[in-house]
């Protein structure tokens, strides 16, 4: 079926969770609608026999599951990382709406159809059952997206959350791929993957640091805004290269400018 590739670069993310029943379920969700490929990050061991018992003919996605002992190093591969999440709060990043997001992420899963290797590739991440994402975890991330409950009783189960995730993005690839169609002439940059946008976000703060902008304060949240930004404009390897060589020759010039002792 036309747009099924992009489901290659997309993958279901389980931080902390624990109920087997819950994995299972989850898996049954996410290949029930072409996701096949699972990660966890910092997760127990799990009854292999519950797992198998709800995840019936999709127990493979399991066995084939990618396992970290913490999420930064599970999504140190991805070019983009988003999670999911009905928590507000003031330290919190502005969620989008799932739609919103599916129909942004579409686009750019269909326009790497045909690349090699991982490239462009994006995880969507799912925390703990009874506390959802922590602030610290939801940092690592590059957009927070909620799914829109009603008010009466806002809480989803994990699996389920699982499954209109990707009930939606698969929608949207679909529709996407349809309306492109075969033969799309489509461009030809790679996303480079969050690490190598990670670097480039700690050398462009080397340089606004440099160059005195901030003194104790500013840096940390300066340094993530850059990454997530560089994430989710999908800049390729040379275009964050450019892009922290500007940085950095701006700082240059902004340390001459102090002089020194000032």
């Amino acid at each position: 079926m036309r747009g099924e590739p992009a489901f290659d670069r997309l993958a279901v993310v389980l931080c902390r969770v624990e109920g087997s029943m819950n994995v299972g379920a989850a898996c049954r969700a996410m290949k029930a609608m072409g996701v096949r490929r699972l990660v966890l990050a910092a997760c127990p061991d799990h009854d292999q026999t519950e797992v198998r018992t709800h995840a019936l003919g999709a127990y493979d996605l399991y066995e084939a599951a990618e396992r970290f002992d913490d999420l930064g190093e599970a999504l140190a591969g991805f070019s983009l990382a988003a999670g999911l999440t009905r928590r507000v709060g003031q330290r919190r990043k502005e969620s989008a709406a799932l739609p919103d997001f599916a129909a942004r992420l579409a686009a750019r899963l269909v326009a790497a159809e045909g690349r090699a290797g991982q490239a462009s590739s994006a995880a969507i991440v799912f925390g703990n059952e009874r506390d959802g994402l922590s602030d610290a975890e939801l940092s690592l991330c590059d957009e927070a997206v909620r799914i829109d409950t009603s008010d009466l009783f806002p809480s989803l189960n994990l699996s389920h959350a699982v499954q209109i995730a990707c009930w939606e993005l698969r929608e949207a690839v679909l529709a996407t791929s349809s309306r492109e169609g075969p033969g799309t002439d489509r461009p030809g940059r790679t996303a480079a993957p969050r690490s190598s946008a990670a670097r480039a976000a700690a050398r462009m703060a080397d340089a606004m640091q440099a160059a005195g902008l901030y003194k104790l304060a500013g840096r940390p949240d300066a340094e993530a805004f850059l990454r997530e930004v560089a994430a989710r404009a999908a800049l390729s390897e040379t275009e964050l290269e450019r892009l922290s060589s500007l940085f950095i020759r701006l700082g240059a010039l902004g340390s001459l400018d102090r002089g020194p002792g000032r």
